[in-house]
């Protein structure tokens, strides 16, 4: 085991001290521009040590396969401030839009979410005495740095990132959500209804089901259904950006659902089913917000507008055996009575958005 110097390695435990070091560029700091952005991937990156020793530089290879850490300042990722993607550096898996990068002062590149559910995976680390949540890429288990409960909203969370882990690509002139899918997260009570809707508008390439709103960091079904995690059954739309807008999938959320039902929707009851439009961005809340207004001025409504509009953190995909539910379910009783009329109640508010 290489053996770090007593500064560095209290750098690397703190994150928050300063320095004065000469930034380095490195082959792993290129601006690229024909990375293809896939948050859709099935299988991961499997290589063995002689393997990655190929198509990894040395500094690379000691960062994400030996778990190392870059210097403070070093990284010319710290100062990027260009619209962008930032991937895996091991094997393009997409982490980070540069819309979630903040100035931390820490010397090392910072973001308060990750691009999507299929970025980041965490473990515990010990080492060093002291117990932090070491982020991985999830696609090729490439160490990447650790996440902080010290950042800035809407997450209040800081990942910690060596920019050495990372390379970077440049939005195109047309806008960063042009290029590839897009990724929204929403909860309106039965997460097998809104999957089956969302699978019908245009643009839409994937729904998932799954648990967010909550702490808990690995939910089950019976849990969020028990009321202990905090958690609603939630869905993620992965969407084409130049095809449909997220204000317009805001539209098909809010006509999916009873906005001023609290904790529930159709004969579904519980904080397990309230209504949450999560944003990750100020633009995404203000398209929410905006919205609601429309709502509320509209006079269709003699109740408050009760949908939560919150912060995205993150999202846990749900049990295989929920995926594509009415789909594969057709003759269920709960399908037949509730999932397949609310689809037909709402694709018929949205006709203009249909494939």
């Amino acid at each position: 085991m290489n053996k770090l110097p007593i500064f560095f390695l209290i750098m690397s435990l703190c994150s928050c001290a300063q320095s004065s070091q000469k930034v380095v560029k490195t082959t792993s700091e290129a601006t690229l521009s024909n990375i293809i952005l896939d948050t859709l991937w099935s299988q991961k990156v499997v290589k063995t040590d002689a393997e990655w020793k190929k198509v990894l530089t040395a500094e690379q290879y000691y960062i994400a396969r030996e778990h190392g850490t870059e210097r403070p300042f070093t990284s010319i990722h710290n100062d990027n401030h260009d619209t962008g993607i930032f991937y895996c550096v091991a094997c393009q898996n997409p982490l980070f839009n540069s819309e979630a990068k903040f100035n931390s002062g820490t010397g090392w590149p910072s973001f308060y979410t990750p691009l999507s559910t299929k970025s980041l995976g965490s473990t515990k680390d010990n080492s060093y005495g002291s117990e932090r949540t070491e982020v991985h890429c999830q696609r090729c288990d490439a160490h990447l740095g650790h996440v902080f409960d010290d950042g800035p909203k809407p997450t209040g969370l800081r990942y910690c990132i060596d920019g050495i882990g990372l390379v970077f690509q440049k939005a195109k002139a047309e806008g960063l959500q042009s290029q590839s899918n897009a990724v929204a997260t929403f909860a309106g009570g039965c997460f097998w209804c809104e999957e089956a809707i969302f699978e019908s508008i245009k643009g839409v390439s994937e729904v998932v089901s799954g648990y967010s709103g909550g702490k808990e960091k690995v939910p089950t079904y019976e849990s969020v259904g028990g009321g202990y995690t905090g958690h609603a059954e939630a869905f993620e739309v992965y969407y084409d950006a130049s095809k449909i807008s997220y204000a317009d999938l805001v539209r098909v959320y809010f006509a999916s659902i009873d906005p001023t039902r609290v904790n529930g929707q159709g004969p579904d009851n519980g904080a397990q089913y309230r209504s949450i439009a999560f944003y990750r961005s100020e633009t995404e809340k203000k398209s929410i917000d905006d919205y609601i207004s429309t709502l509320t001025k509209s006079g269709n409504y003699s109740k408050k507008i009760a949908v939560e509009v919150t912060a995205y953190t993150f999202f846990v995909k749900a049990e295989d055996y929920h995926q594509n539910y009415v789909q594969l379910h057709p003759e269920s009783g709960y399908v037949q009575g509730e999932s397949l009329p609310r689809k037909k109640r709402t694709l018929a508010q949205v006709k203009d958005l249909l494939k």
